[in-house]
């Protein structure tokens, strides 16, 4: 601990502050507890000014649960492989970690069978251009987006499901120029085969509902033609990233930001390019298959 532990609401539909606290510290069972409530009230916790080793973040992370490690094995950190590198530094022309990172609104690896259920992302290096800090993240409530749908909606969106593709995520973003990775090896396209989901689904600590789609990763609705299935994943899309759900973070070199996969949605705005580097350290704990 470094002062009086206090949670500060975002005044948004997401996120929250929380102050009084260092990581680098073992947290105690009390504040570890405030934290957890906090983040399943808030759905992204932000922590300024942390003074972090890999070893610390990891720690932190697995106060939450399991784990998880990404699927593409290239873009992990060589000595942490808990740790992804989401970066846009290059070695010899070649990145050295995901550059395309988060640059569609989507929750993360959500075509695996069993997501993370939170992400933790730690600021090593940001963007600043004439003073001005580069390289936001929007977060988008997307439990928030499901109580504001009808009620019409709500019961015509009851058990209905969508397929998630991680060849159709990348394929989109590829589309709009925003994707250069490489591809997976034989070995780790056998764990990206495409996944149903429901389109709905119920947070497994809180039981609250959000929506689970996103628009070019989810590729197809069991059940409905493919003109129907692209606007209706569209429309909900739109909808979940509106503006009153959304919360956006100016990041600050050292922030450590944790968000909840089931009830949030995410966009990195890539508002930079080299010679400007950022570089973040992801870590993520395992999650449970959506229902």
């Amino acid at each position: 601990m470094t002062g009086t532990l206090a949670i500060e609401p975002s005044g948004f539909a997401c996120g929250a502050e929380v102050h009084g606290v260092s990581l680098h510290e073992e947290l105690d069972n009390a504040t570890f507890d405030t934290i957890t409530a906090a983040f399943a009230k808030h759905g992204v916790l932000v922590f300024r000014n942390q003074r972090l080793t890999e070893e610390d973040q990891i720690r932190f992370t697995a106060r939450f649960g399991e784990l998880d490690v990404y699927a593409l094995s290239q873009y992990r950190d060589p000595v942490y492989p808990e740790i992804l590198l989401i970066t846009n530094i290059q070695q010899d022309g070649v990145n050295t970690g995901l550059a395309d990172a988060g640059t569609t609104w989507h929750t993360d690896s959500s075509y695996i069978a069993e997501p993370p259920h939170a992400t933790v992302l730690y600021a090593r290096e940001i963007p600043v251009k004439n003073g001005k800090v580069l390289g936001d993240t929007l977060f988008a409530s997307a439990a928030a987006a499901y109580d504001a749908l009808s009620d019409g909606l709500k019961l015509r969106l009851d058990g209905m499901t969508s397929i998630h593709s991680y060849h159709g995520k990348h394929a989109a973003r590829s589309a709009l120029g925003r994707s250069d990775r490489n591809a997976p090896t034989p070995d780790e396209d056998e764990g990206l085969r495409p996944v149903e989901h429901p389109l709905v689904r119920r947070h497994p600590v809180t039981g609250r509902k959000a929506l689970y789609v996103s628009e070019g990763e989810c590729i197809a609705v069991p059940g409905m033609d493919d003109a129907q299935a692209k606007t209706l994943i569209a429309e909900l899309a739109r909808h979940m990233s509106e503006k009153r759900f959304q919360y956006r973070h100016h990041w600050s070199y050292n922030d450590l930001v944790i968000w909840d996969n089931c009830q949030l949605q995410h966009l990195a705005i890539k508002d930079y390019a080299l010679p400007l580097r950022r570089l973040m350290h992801r870590t993520q704990v395992k999650g449970t298959r959506p229902i």
